[in-house]
C-alpha cells in the first residue's frame, strides 16, 4: 500500500473511532469548487513549460465521516504553457527550436481531509489523496505539432483555510502539491494555489 493510501486508511479508522456525540456532520455531503493557478515544480516540468499559469480549476466532492474528517473524490484540470527554446522528444520524433509548449493535467483522486477547530470560525485543514492523472504534453512550432498523452499514478497533499461568511457560504484558500509519477520516462510535478467556495456540510 502506498504512503497516501496508508494515510487515507488512518483517517478512515480514526474517523470511525470518534463517538457519535461528535459526529453531527457525519454523512453530510459537501461540494467544493475552486479556481486554481498553477506553478511547475520539478526540473523536468519547468524545462518543458516553466511559466506560472492562471488556468486551472478543481472540484472536490466529499462526505463527512465525523465533524472533522471527510472522505471524497477530487477532479481537476490544470494547464501549464510557455513559449521557449529547446527540444521536445516524442515517441514519433522531436521538435527543436522556439515553440509553444503546453501541459494539460487532469488528476482524478480519492481524498481524505482533516479540519481543525470550530466550523463557526476560521478552520485550517490538511488533505491527502491518491489516484491517477491524465497528462497531455504538446509542442507547437509553426505548422508542426506533436503530443504525448499518458496516464500516470498520482498523489497530492494539500493545506488550506475555510473562512465562514455571515451569508452561510464558506470561502476557501488552499495550496496543493500534485505529482504524476513516472510513466515511460515522463513525470510531472506542480503546485496549485486556489480560492474556492464550499457548499453543504
Amino acid at each position: 500500500m502506498t504512503k497516501c493510501g496508508r494515510v487515507i486508511l488512518a483517517l478512515l479508522m480514526w474517523g470511525g473511532s470518534v463517538s457519535a456525540v461528535s459526529a453531527q456532520r457525519a454523512g453530510r455531503w459537501t461540494l467544493h469548487t475552486q479556481y486554481s493557478t498553477v506553478l511547475p515544480m520539478s526540473d523536468e516540468t519547468r524545462e518543458f513549460a516553466g511559466g506560472f499559469s492562471w488556468r486551472g480549476g478543481t472540484i472536490d466532492i466529499a462526505r463527512g465521516a465525523t465533524d472533522h474528517v471527510t472522505i471524497g473524490a477530487s477532479f481537476g484540470w490544470h494547464v501549464l504553457s510557455e513559449e521557449n527554446t529547446g527540444t521536445s522528444v516524442f515517441p514519433d520524433g522531436a521538435i527543436s527550436g522556439r515553440a509553444l509548449r503546453h501541459v494539460n493535467s487532469v488528476p482524478l483522486m480519492v481524498t481524505g481531509t482533516l479540519a481543525l477547530g470550530s466550523r463557526d470560525g476560521i478552520q485550517p485543514w490538511f488533505g491527502v489523496g491518491g489516484g491517477t492523472v491524465w497528462i497531455e504534453s504538446r509542442t507547437e512550432s509553426g505548422a508542426l505539432a506533436a503530443e504525448d498523452v499518458k496516464w500516470h499514478r498520482g498523489a497530492m497533499g494539500e493545506v488550506g483555510l475555510r473562512i465562514p461568511r455571515e451569508s452561510g457560504a464558506t470561502i476557501t484558500l488552499s495550496a496543493r502539491y500534485q505529482r504524476a509519477f513516472e510513466t515511460n520516462g515522463l513525470e510531472r510535478e506542480y503546485m496549485t494555489f486556489s480560492v474556492g467556495s464550499l457548499l453543504g456540510g
